[in-house]
């Protein structure tokens, strides 16, 4: 068996031989490279082969046998003087003989990494060729140099496999960084970092040990050179603290190995506690390590270890809770400033049991538990935030092991350390909002919706706030979480209101994030929520700051909530000044808002609103129609106060140009609040002019025939009250319900009342209707012609020959509709035009005298295509035009 690979002929197969012309050559280039001379450091290394395998070797031997668990007992003595700084000077220098044999070749690239010459004697002869400042320069400069090499050929071993090859660079190169740790300054920085990362990876990475041997099947004793290469890992790491022997160095390598720790591998997880375990137990044990400074990230350091408590391995388990007790002599070293640094001694062991517990594979929550408690003493607030962090990101892992460890720590620090962490909530809520979307698993993700909830139990004013200022629209997971939240707080009615009205995914869209807003804030304001009176003040501040999505997300939930009593309380510079200026505001939404929000304090005593109307209806300019009949949903509340007929003239005006929206909910909302507000006024309040009035009718009548039965109701009831205000009888057939189209005889008896009864306005009613014949909706098409058609007919003699003209064009257009039944009444129609066109072309009629002011004022610019349309429509003329003769 080769003798690296720990066999029983170690001892003799290796031999270290003395050449004492090697010697004096080495010895010589050494010089040349500390004083600069032109021998390079890779000529040095090629020509020179100095070994460090007599400790290599020794730890084949004492290793043999023991298991990966353990920490090298063999190498105890060096550890100790490593981390206690005291220098531990290479003896084995030399090179390997023929009895390696054919393993020479494999084994000479490793001679050549470390063929340096024993670190006291290069120091020795820098005192030689130099001062103090250059020497020390020089010796940094050539440390650096030969800790690059060694981590570059480090880094390019395999790390699917090992062999005796492999294992004597790992070991050989480590051991030579200890050996340069000795020497002044230390390492710093990215050098430091690098040789960290490179050679933790260059191990943990490696398979398990038993896959690796069944690689290597039995040529190889795959667990003896494993141990060896943890073994020198381990020296290094104790001697690079030693360096620097305090708190944050400590927490920097404990940091390092820390995304091994979370691995899913077993193998990974346990190499990692373990090695942690070793630099706790050094820095424990170590009577140099200063405790004056705290730990930067002790939650962290505590999360890790005691999330590794609850693992599944027990070995693993066993291991955190060993650090855990050297950990916490650490930190009753600091607290206890009179308390020595030193020895784990048997007793002190004891006491740590004692104090921390016994590790129970079958109760590992309990010791976690007690491992929070005791520890809590010592951590800072900023340190529990870490600790409970630790614990939610833990989340992220699949194993109900890690979910059942990580759910402990949050009971234990939300039930007995929740005040300690009262100002840590902001960044407590924001990191559990951005972990959550990693967090898949069911059961995990109710563990992280139980501690938001004991949080805003605690502190709602902090959680409200912190969410408030999460990045919007809100994604399923912060949309959970509310519901989760409200059903913890008791408010069942409101968690049902508002999924009955599908607000959830309303707060998922960026479009209508604002609307579930506000159906979450009317729920809880319906049902009396017992926390909103704190979110009401609350929201105060976000109105003027944060981004559009936050200040947009305030300012819905905040106009919701002037419904309260108690919002009557708040200073007018937070409630009318504060919505009045966002009246300029660029976004739209913010606008309509901010005009809902006046008219809800309307009727508050002492709130001067009316004078405000115009100002409010003139930012609803140009605004979406959905948006301004949301905004106006409560304006009969405005006015009761209202006395001047303009300002209810410009609300009526906006109302009416939202009848033809090309949304049913839009156009349905503006007739309903339209007729609303017809309905509050009464005739001697001279609060709407007449005009106003007359403008409406026709558009409510055509859109009685929409074949929508609830915008039917509304317009019906619009029609009664403008009906009732202007003191007309409309007769029956506008409001039977009945369609047109199968009843022609309704829309003839409503035309020839109108033009009967108000002979004055059906100009004005005529002119109307022809913008209908150009709608996007064929109902409103047929129903326009059906009324235009009739109303000619009724009218004959007060119609001028340059209107009918323009009529007769727009009907024709229709001719060809897309839709069969608007041709068919388009046609009807067109046919009467020309009966009446005929009439007074040829003076069958005598023509009335039509106020040519009132008639040019609805006329639009004239246009004369010719009238004379199909030979079939020629017919019907003439046919018209004889029967007329006749009598």
């Amino acid at each position: 068996m080769n003798p690296v690979h720990g066999g029983e002929g170690s001892g003799t197969a290796l031999r270290i031989q003395e050449h004492t012309s090697m010697t004096q050559d080495r010895e010589e280039g050494t010089k040349s490279l500390v004083t600069g001379g032109e021998a390079s450091a890779d000529v040095l290394m090629t020509q020179l082969c100095p070994l460090r395998l007599e400790e290599v070797v020794t730890k084949n031997a004492l290793h043999d046998g023991l298991p990966e668990h353990c920490t090298a007992q063999a190498t105890s003595e060096g550890e100790e003087r490593c981390v206690s700084g005291e220098e531990n000077p290479s003896e084995a220098c030399g090179t390997i003989v023929q009895d390696v044999g054919e393993k020479e070749d494999k084994v000479q690239p490793a001679l050549e990494m470390v063929a340096l010459n024993d670190w006291n004697k290069l120091k020795e002869l820098g005192k030689d060729v130099s001062g103090p400042g250059q020497k020390t320069n020089s010796l940094h400069s050539q440390k650096l140099m030969i800790v690059k090499q060694i981590v570059k050929h480090i880094k390019s071993l395999p790390q699917d496999s090992l062999d005796s090859h492999s294992s004597a660079v790992r070991c050989q190169g480590m051991q030579l960084i200890t050996d340069c740790s000795k020497a002044k300054p230390p390492l710093e920085g990215k050098e430091k970092l690098d040789v960290v990362i490179v050679c933790v990876a260059s191990i943990f990475a490696l398979p398990s040990i038993e896959a690796l041997q069944r690689q290597e099947g039995h040529k190889v004793n795959v667990k003896d050179l494993y141990n060896q290469t943890v073994a020198a890992l381990e020296v290094m790491l104790r001697a690079l603290l030693s360096e620097k022997p305090n708190p944050a160095e400590l927490q920097n390598f404990l940091d390092h190995l820390a995304p091994w720790m979370t691995s899913e591998k077993a193998h990974e997880r346990a190499r990692a506690v373990r090695t942690s375990v070793c630099l706790l137990q050094a820095a424990a044990e170590s009577p140099k390590f200063c405790m004056s400074h705290k730990f930067p990230r002790l939650g962290l350091l505590i999360g890790r270890l005691a999330l590794r408590v609850g693992d599944p391995e027990k070995e693993i388990g066993h291991q955190a809770m060993e650090g855990l007790y050297f950990l916490y002599s650490l930190m009753w070293c600091q607290k206890e400033p009179e308390r020595k640094m030193g020895s784990v001694t048997a007793v002190l062991h004891q006491m740590l049991q004692k104090i921390l517990g016994i590790y129970e594979p079958t109760r590992t929550c309990e010791n976690i538990s007690e491992i929070v408690k005791r520890f809590g003493q010592f951590l800072s607030p900023d340190q529990m935030a870490d600790l409970l962090l630790t614990a939610v990101e833990s989340l992220k892992e699949a194993s109900e092991s890690t979910i059942e460890a990580s759910k402990t720590i949050l009971n234990v620090i939300l039930e007995k350390y929740k005040q300690k962490i009262q100002m840590e909530v902001p960044k407590i809520v924001d990191r559990i909002h951005s972990e959550l979307s990693a967090i898949h698993h069911s059961h995990a993700r109710q563990v992280v919706m139980m501690a938001l909830c004991l949080l805003a139990r605690a502190f709602m004013e902090e959680v409200s706030t912190a969410l408030l200022k999460c990045p919007l629209p809100l994604d399923s997971c912060v949309v959970k979480t509310v519901k989760t939240l409200l059903l913890k707080m008791g408010c069942h009615y409101e968690f049902t209101a508002v999924e009955k009205e599908g607000g959830w995914e309303l707060l998922t869209s960026s479009e209508e994030h604002h609307r579930g807003v506000g159906l979450l804030a009317r729920a809880m304001v319906h049902y009396s929520c017992c926390q909103l009176w704190r979110i009401l003040y609350l929201l105060v501040p976000f109105l003027e700051r944060g981004d559009k999505q936050h200040k947009l997300t305030a300012m819905a939930f905040f106009v919701e909530l002037l419904h309260m009593p108690q919002a009557k309380r708040l200073p007018e510079k937070y409630s009318v000044l504060r919505l009045l200026k966002g009246l300029t505001d660029p976004d739209p939404v913010i606008r309509a808002l901010c005009v809902k929000g006046l008219i809800t304090m309307a009727d508050w005593p002492g709130k001067e609103i009316k004078v405000l109307v115009p100002a409010m209806i003139n930012s609803l300019c140009g605004v979406d129609g959905r948006l301004v009949v949301e905004a106006l949903a409560d304006v009969k509340k405005i006015l009761r106060g209202l006395d001047v007929a303009s300002y209810v003239g410009c609300i009526t005006s906006l109302l009416r140009l939202l009848f033809d929206d090309e949304r049913v909910s839009v156009r349905s909302a503006a007739i309903s609040l339209f007729g609303k507000m017809v309905k509050k006024v009464k005739k001697t309040q001279g609060l709407m002019k007449e005009e106003d009035v007359l403008d409406s009718l026709i558009p409510l009548l055509l859109h009685l025939q929409e074949g929508n039965p609830d915008m039917a109701e509304k317009c019906k009831n619009a029609l009664d009250e403008c009906s009732r205000l202007l003191e007309w009888r409309l007769p029956k057939q506008v409001g039977n319900g009945k369609a047109w189209h199968n009843h022609q005889e309704d829309v003839d008896e409503i035309c020839q009342y109108l033009v009967k009864k108000h002979q004055e306005n059906v100009q004005r009613f005529l002119f109307q209707s022809q913008c209908y014949l150009s709608s996007t909706q064929p109902s409103l098409r047929r129903a326009a012609a059906m009324f235009i058609g009739f109303l000619v007919m009724h009218m004959d003699s007060m119609m001028r020959m340059k209107d009918l003209d323009i009529i007769s064009n727009a009907l024709a257009g229709l001719l060809h509709d897309p839709e069969a039944s608007v041709c068919i009444f388009a046609a009807q129609a067109h046919d009467r035009v020309l009966a009446v066109y005929w009439k007074l072309k040829y003076g069958l009629v005598e023509q009335h005298k039509v106020n040519s002011d009132s008639a040019e004022k609805h006329h639009s610019p004239p246009n004369h295509p010719a009238t004379e349309g199909t030979s079939s429509r020629l017919c019907n003329a003439i046919n018209l035009w004889k029967l007329a003769a006749k009598h």
